[in-house]
């Protein structure tokens, strides 16, 4: 429950992310308002590569079920995941600012996965939307490499 809060409460404050200096966030609040944005963008950019799949196989219906099936299904296992990410920083306040950033990594990872299974083809043809970038596997693995 209190999880819930706190998200409700990151998810609240992203109106006011144009208030707060992103670049430059020092208070709990402040990291909350923009972890809180940070989400909602990276959800965005997931439901824009998810929407372009879903046209791309308009046609074929069995596909299309199983991108609603396994979506449903990632969603759970996000919102699982990151409450254990929660309850592990549970004794500080960083904990909601944790929690964004683990729900932040799994959909951008999630939204280049579906870039390479659904939006790209095997030959030299340009895929259907540009290769969305991982952010914040640059910023946690310095050994990553990507092009983008």
């Amino acid at each position: 429950m209190i999880k819930l809060f706190v998200l409700l409460l990151m998810m609240s404050a992203v109106s006011k992310a144009e208030e707060v200096n992103c670049d430059n966030a020092f208070t709990t609040y402040d990291m909350n308002v923009c972890a809180g944005h940070d989400m909602e963008q990276a959800d965005a950019k997931l439901d824009k590569y998810l929407t372009a799949a879903k046209e791309r196989y308009v046609d074929e219906p069995d596909v299309v079920a199983s991108l609603d099936k396994s979506q449903q299904a990632w969603l759970t296992y996000r919102q699982i995941y990151c409450d254990g990410i929660y309850d592990l920083w549970s004794d500080g306040t960083i904990r909601g600012v944790m929690f964004a950033s683990c729900v932040i990594a799994l959909t951008e990872q999630h939204t280049h996965q579906l870039w390479l299974d659904y939006l790209t083809y095997m030959d030299s043809t340009d895929p259907i939307l540009p290769e969305p970038n991982l952010a914040r596997m640059k910023e946690t693995d310095p050994n990553h490499s990507s092009d983008d």
